[in-house]
């Protein structure tokens, strides 16, 4: 089926998240990230929008927008780090490892990202996007 390529903004940030007892082990500036991409080619562009939440998967498409103006936009908010990655989404790739078990926003990122990596926290997502070639917006 192959495989197409695919650019990605990855939010990693400690706001947005309720209190849960899990942050003590994490990093304090990467407590929770989720996903973005330009979603249409047409002008006006959309973003699709990919927020994993505790219960849920928070999915919206924002309208009249694309995700490098959305990622300009959001990098000012304190203590937040963005970075843009680009690959090829293989569709052959077998997602479904050991290291996509969990239900965290970490294991839902990479399932959009298309990738397979032991990162189970978003600062180890963080450090293996950049090992990748992401780069810091």
């Amino acid at each position: 089926m192959g495989s197409v390529n695919q650019t990605w903004y990855i939010l990693f940030s400690p706001n947005h998240v309720k209190p849960h007892w899990v942050h003590q082990f994490l990093n304090k500036k990467f407590l929770h990230c989720y996903c973005f991409r330009t979603c249409t080619r047409s002008k006006p562009t959309a973003v699709y929008v990919a927020d994993p939440r505790t219960s849920h998967i928070s999915a919206e498409v924002l309208h009249r927008t694309n995700a490098y103006s959305l990622a300009t936009l959001l990098s000012v908010l304190p203590n937040t780090t963005i970075l843009k990655f680009t690959s090829p989404l293989d569709f052959e790739n077998k997602l479904f490892t050991i290291w996509n078990m969990a239900p965290t926003c970490v294991t839902v990122v990479k399932m959009f990202l298309g990738i397979t990596a032991k990162a189970q926290t978003p600062y180890q997502l963080y450090k293996h996007l950049l090992k990748l070639g992401a780069t810091q917006i």
